[in-house]
């Protein structure tokens, strides 16, 4: 009896220590579901308080049509780590704090380390009807992502870009080189262009300089031409200084946000979900059903039969 009992006894731990393994291998499983890049607090980027707004004369790469209200400005990375996607929010107001329009727009930089600023533009379209009634607008960020490592720092200027009055039109030209040791894929220079109260009045991204089709090796230049969006000669006149960004991506990177283009576009691409990682969640939660399905099925050991009784008295065979 006592070994039918340990048999019983040793078939229900079995069981038991084979749920327990099952449990761990899907828990152990979980973190496959970790989406890189993840949401960081808001508040580690600051809206600056040198943007300004002005009237679109005419569709360009900032305006989606004439008389739209463009926003230009600044954030700043006020946190202790690497931010991206930074995403903004804007109310335009008329003189008596009537809200007129919304509108949300996106920092140009793709990765920013902490103290950097980086510029912004948010487009109210079509805001033909009331653009010239706006008195003030307020901007608010509305989301941060934590970047999941910091930025190539590779790419150098050869010398300070230089700048100058193209027939009424401001213009900065300089040359890139890399001197790091990695190839990169896209590489793209963002310029802010600040009037003599250090108010940003206007922007530029250029186009791709590099691409994974034509990428710059280590020891690689390229050159860049950058003029202000919307541009008037009134704002060239305005512009009395101007920053520089070279931003880029490796070569084997998938980008987590849209960079900017030649186009007035302002959305971003979805994170790319890790595809790998829900493969290997699935078939492990597939074998541990299987796995208990069969537990369940396999019969427990049974006892052996009882001895025959004894045979009666005087029983002669």
């Amino acid at each position: 009896m006592r070994k039918v009992v340990h048999c019983l006894e040793l078939a229900t731990l079995n069981r038991n220590i084979a749920v327990v393994i099952l449990a761990v291998l899907i828990l152990s499983a979980v973190p496959a579901f970790t989406i890189p890049n993840a949401k960081a607090d808001a508040s580690e980027a600051k809206v600056l308080n040198d943007y300004s707004f002005y009237v679109a004369p005419s569709p360009g790469f900032l305006a989606a049509s004439a008389g739209d209200l463009v926003v230009v400005g600044e954030v700043q990375n006020v946190g202790s780590g690497f931010i991206q996607n930074v995403t903004l929010s804007a109310t335009a107001l008329d003189s008596n704090g009537t809200t007129l329009g919304t509108s949300e727009g996106i920092a140009f930089v793709y990765e920013t380390p902490p103290g950097q600023k980086a510029p912004f533009v948010i487009d109210f379209s079509p805001a033909s009807t009331w653009s010239t009634d706006v008195a003030s607008v307020t901007i608010t960020v509305l989301s941060v992502t934590d970047a999941t490592a910091p930025p190539y720092s590779g790419l150098k200027f050869t010398e300070a870009p230089t700048q100058f009055n193209d027939s009424g039109l401001y213009t900065a030209v300089g040359t890139i080189e890399n001197n790091g040791t990695q190839t990169v894929g896209y590489v793209w220079v963002v310029t802010t262009f600040y009037n003599n109260a250090g108010t940003v009045v206007g922007l530029n991204f250029t186009n791709y300089l590099s691409t994974p089709y034509s990428s710059l090796g280590s020891g690689g230049y390229a050159r860049f031409v950058a003029t202000p969006a919307d541009n008037t000669p009134q704002l060239t006149n305005e512009i009395t200084s101007a920053a520089y960004i070279i931003d880029s991506t490796p070569l084997s990177s998938s980008n987590t946000q849209s960079t900017p283009t030649s186009t007035a576009s302002t959305g971003s691409s979805s994170p790319s979900f890790p595809l790998l990682p829900v493969i290997v969640v699935i078939v492990i939660v597939v074998v541990a059903v299987v796995a208990l399905m069969l537990l369940r099925k396999r019969p427990e050991t049974q006892p052996p039969p009882p001895p025959p009784p004894p045979p009666p008295e005087n029983f002669e065979p």
